[in-house]
């Protein structure tokens, strides 16, 4: 059976490329197929897949990847025009627009793993600066119509939509008037972790709005927390102009670092704005760290409310430190919080592709 993989874009690291990985090991001589692929993340495919590692010429235009955003809503020119005839199984990965458009042959079966519909397009795109404003929202408005036209067309393509989570699944149902089937993603389970010496608050994030980093830096200030912060992003300048003395900042950590990281963590801060699944409060509560997390999004299919982790239902400065004052007067064990990680372990994840796969292909 020939396979190809496709994915939106590969520019950074995060949840939607650690499923492109695991579907590259459950098909480890599929060829892939990404746009736009940054050059440092290139011997990471190398060394996944067998197969072809196909980008576009659209990789090679001089900072195409720092402005990414523009381009990304007009790739499905590029998935459109691409023949993918030749395979039997397609595995789309799709969180940004367009790689669940591509068309493939009439017996082939295609399977779309959606992250998300693009938050750009629909209730979340107002999220961005510059589309809030009164003039640019008026001025994009016929824009941003006829590109959820196209996305819609293009979420009629694949065989199968497969959504990150419920709350995903929810979306689906609601842009795309589609049925699709949850599979939750892969999460590294740690075998053996190291002793816990909780001494900071932890947030591990990309750093940008959605994330809500600057209330966990607030709070923490309010409250002369010591608050470590792991990740880089477009918002890491201005978060670190907030910052007070108690903040720290660590910028991207590798994996193999990141055990030590979480043994110092009193608690994971998670305050992002309707979270697709989330899989960095899973990975800490696989190293037995408990969440406080905002409750919005997917996260309550994951973390268990005075259990594994606390919710704080504002977002606001005050709610959030009435879940850290919730926090340390909660007793948390964490074999319990550990066992509740292992319901979303990467075997699972490809056991259940697989299955998927395999009823469908019938």
């Amino acid at each position: 059976m020939k396979v190809a993989v496709v994915h939106d874009v590969f520019i950074e690291f995060g949840g939607a490329e650690r499923v492109l990985l695991s579907l590259l090991k459950l098909y480890p001589r599929a060829d892939v197929y990404i746009p736009l692929l940054a050059s440092k993340w290139r011997n990471t495919l190398e060394a996944t897949t067998k197969g072809k590692i196909i980008s576009s010429l659209f990789n090679y235009i001089p900072l195409i990847h720092s402005a990414s955003i523009l381009l990304k809503p007009f790739l499905y020119v590029y998935w459109e025009q691409l023949d993918l005839t030749e395979y039997d199984l397609v595995l789309s990965s799709s969180h940004s627009f367009s790689s669940k458009s591509v068309i493939t042959g009439p017996e082939a079966l295609h399977v779309s793993y959606v992250h998300t519909p693009p938050r750009y397009l629909y209730a979340e795109y107002n999220e961005t600066r510059a589309l809030r404003h009164p003039f640019v929202k008026i001025l994009l408005s016929p824009l941003l119509s006829w590109l959820r036209v196209r996305d819609f067309i293009g979420a009629q393509r694949p065989d199968v939509l497969v959504a990150n989570s419920k709350t995903v699944q929810t979306r689906i149902k609601k842009y795309y008037r589609r049925e699709s089937t949850v599979v939750y993603p892969p999460v590294d389970i740690p075998k053996k972790i190291p002793k816990r010496n909780p001494k900071y608050f932890l947030c591990v994030s990309r750093l940008s709005k959605q994330k809500g980093i600057d209330l966990a830096i607030r709070t923490c200030n309010k409250l002369k927390e010591p608050l470590m912060i792991v990740g880089a992003g477009s918002q890491g300048e201005y978060l670190r102009s907030i910052a007070g003395p108690t903040i720290r900042f660590k910028g991207w950590v590798p994996d193999e670092r990141m055990h030590d990281v979480y043994a110092g963590a009193k608690a994971l801060i998670y305050p992002s704005i309707e979270e697709d699944f989330g899989i960095v409060p899973v990975e800490a509560m696989a190293h037995g760290v408990p969440v406080i997390a905002y409750d919005s999004g997917a996260l309550k299919e994951s973390i268990v409310d005075g259990k594994t982790g606390v919710f704080f239902a504002v977002f606001t400065e005050q709610s959030l430190i009435q879940a850290m004052v919730r926090f340390t007067k909660t007793r948390f064990f964490s074999r319990a919080i550990v066992n509740q990680a292992k319901k979303f372990t990467k075997h699972l994840f490809e056991k259940n592709i697989q299955s998927l796969i395999d009823e469908k292909s019938k």
